[in-house]
């Protein structure tokens, strides 16, 4: 391979070729490990769940008066607000954003679950008709 005048043609093509199959390798992985991370921006409509499930703990607990059991209970965004509860649901574009909460008891443990919509950003298991 080595000779007294270096490396030949052949050689520097095969290297070549071979560190060019790496670097492409590298360049996808690269890509799908970023493409996984949000560069959107989704931990803003996370943060905004986050509201909403908070602020509908503190419903619960000042103003509603059933009882929660294993059954779903549905309070939606415009129930807080009435409360002075509310979440501002509007996406970064300015949109208005739809949202509702799903809360439920089992085993002494409250389970509350927001849920919004925000067009481009929708919570899994976002129902349209609740």
């Amino acid at each position: 391979m080595l000779n007294k005048n270096g490396w030949g043609l052949q050689e520097m093509l095969i290297l070549s070729g071979i560190l060019i199959i790496f670097l492409v390798i590298a360049i996808y992985f690269i890509y799908t490990m970023y493409s996984e991370i949000d560069f959107m921006g989704n931990d803003y409509y996370v943060n905004m769940e986050k509201d909403l499930e908070s602020n509908t703990r503190e419903y619960l607990d000042k103003y509603y008066d059933g009882v929660l059991t294993s059954d779903d209970v549905i309070i939606a965004e415009e129930v807080l607000e009435q409360k002075g509860l509310g979440v501002n649901l509007v996406d970064k574009a300015g949109n208005m954003c739809s949202g509702y909460a799903v809360a439920n008891k089992s085993k002494g443990n409250i389970s509350v679950k927001g849920y919004i919509d925000c067009g481009k950003y929708k919570t899994d298991g976002y129902k349209e008709w609740r």
